[in-house]
């Protein structure tokens, strides 16, 4: 992993945002909102201030599709999130990072996400591997488009993986590095930086 680069993790089981949730009327049937305010949590105490600081205070400007960046360019930073389990990521350069909750999982339900490489590699794989890379090179994908500040509109089929190794990936020219991040036997997490 690039030296640049930390990473904070924690769940929305934490007890410690239990009260946060109550007073912002968090649906708890609904992951989202409830995975945002860990996000901005894990923020806010990274930057040393209150989640309502954070929330009040104007500390950003938007790329043309909605990710944050820091005015101050202090640093860079990422959060990704999937079901019980939110991450941030800081570096000193601009970086993308998509966590999944492993589970059962075909590339059939997202086979317009993937090139004919990426769908002959999946489709060679062993049954009972298939889920666990499918959702790796998805959060390859995901990842890679957080990076570029496009989010999914911009075509996850348009990044093109190296599937061998899964350290780079390209996308209409331009060359990323991949960096597997380990979280467990639960999570799979991919970090995408700019070559």
């Amino acid at each position: 992993m690039p030296n640049n680069i930390q990473i904070f993790t924690d769940t929305i089981d934490n007890p410690k945002y239990q009260d946060i949730f109550k007073k912002a009327d968090v649906d708890f049937t609904k992951y989202h909102k409830r995975q945002s305010i860990v996000g901005n949590c894990l923020l806010a105490d990274y930057m040393n201030i209150s989640i309502e600081e954070l929330i009040n205070r104007d500390f950003f400007n938007y790329g043309k599709h909605g990710k944050p960046y820091l005015k101050s360019n202090d640093f860079y930073f990422n959060i990704s999130n999937s079901y019980d389990l939110v991450i941030l990521v800081v570096s000193d350069e601009d970086i993308g990072v998509d966590i999944e909750k492993i589970r059962p999982f075909s590339y059939h339900r997202i086979t317009r996400a993937f090139t004919d490489n990426e769908l002959n590699y999946l489709s060679s794989l062993p049954k009972e591997n298939e889920g666990n890379e499918t959702l790796k090179l998805w959060t390859i994908k995901e990842a890679t488009l957080k990076l570029l500040g496009t989010g999914l509109s911009g075509k996850a089929k348009s990044v093109n993986i190296e599937t061998e190794f899964k350290a780079s990936a390209d996308r209409l020219g331009q060359q990323f590095k991949l960096t597997n991040i380990d979280l467990g036997s639960d999570y799979l997490g991919t970090l995408a930086t700019f070559k």
